[in-house]
C-alpha cells in the first residue's frame, strides 16, 4: 500500500488579484510563505519518503521548506500542473467576466470551469493528474509520498477517486491554500482518508 499525502499550494499572486491561475506562472506571497512554514510543520509528523510537485513555482515553494527539512529532492512533473485555461488563462475574474459572463455563470451552475476557447476539459485534466499519481503511486509501493498540486486538479482527481454527481455536493473537494489531502493506493484502487484538513494554517 502507498500512502498519499496530496496538498494544494499555498496563497500565490494569483490568490490575491481572483485570477484564472491556470498555467501561468504566479509566486507565492508573503502569506503563502508563512503558510507553507505552517505546512512544514504539520508534514513533519509524518514519515514522507518521497515528494512530487507540479513544475509552477507556486508548488515548489509550496514544498520547499519540507523538502530542506527532510533532506529530500523535489521531483517535478508537468502531469501535476493546473487546468489550463485557454485563451483566458491568468486572466483576472473581473476582465473574464466582462468579456464573456457565461463562464462565471457555468462555474456557479455546475462547480466547473467549462466553456474557454482552447481550455483542457475536465476529462483531459482527471485523465492525466490520476494516471500520473496511479504511476508514482505503484512506483513507491509500501512508502508515503507528498504530492503538491492545484485546486482544480486536486478537485477532478478527488472526484474520479469517489465521482460526485449533484455538483453542489462535489463542493467538499474544494480546496483552501496549503490544504492536506490524504489517501491510500492499495490493489489499484485509490481510498480517499481525509479531505481539505486547514487546522494547520496559523492565519492572524
Amino acid at each position: 500500500m502507498t500512502k498519499i499525502i496530496l496538498v494544494r499550494h499555498a496563497e500565490c499572486e494569483g490568490n490575491v488579484t481572483n485570477s484564472l491561475t491556470g498555467r501561468t506562472d504566479f509566486r507565492l506571497t508573503q502569506l503563502g510563505r508563512k503558510m507553507s512554514q505552517d505546512l512544514a510543520a504539520e508534514l513533519k509528523k509524518y514519515a514522507i519518503d518521497v515528494i512530487y510537485s507540479s513544475t509552477s513555482t507556486r508548488c515548489i515553494e509550496t514544498v520547499t521548506p519540507i523538502a530542506k527539512y527532510l533532506g529530500l529532492n523535489i521531483t517535478t512533473s508537468k502531469e501535476l500542473m493546473e487546468k489550463y485555461f485557454g485563451i483566458y488563462d491568468g486572466m483576472k475574474w473581473e476582465e473574464v467576466n466582462r468579456i464573456n459572463p457565461q463562464i462565471l455563470e457555468n462555474k456557479k451552475k455546475y462547480n466547473e470551469i467549462m466553456g474557454i476557447p482552447k481550455q483542457e476539459t475536465t476529462e483531459e485534466l482527471e485523465k492525466r493528474i490520476k494516471g500520473y499519481i496511479e504511476r508514482i503511486s505503484k512506483l513507491n509501493d509500501g512508502k508515503t509520498i507528498l504530492i503538491c498540486s492545484h485546486g482544480c486538479a486536486i478537485f477532478s482527481f478527488l472526484n474520479s477517486v469517489k465521482y460526485i454527481e449533484n455538483p453542489e455536493e462535489r463542493s467538499i473537494y474544494s480546496q483552501s491554500n496549503a490544504s492536506i489531502n490524504f489517501l491510500e493506493y492499495e490493489k489499484e484502487k485509490f481510498r480517499i482518508i481525509k479531505i481539505n484538513q486547514t487546522d494547520h494554517i496559523k492565519q492572524n
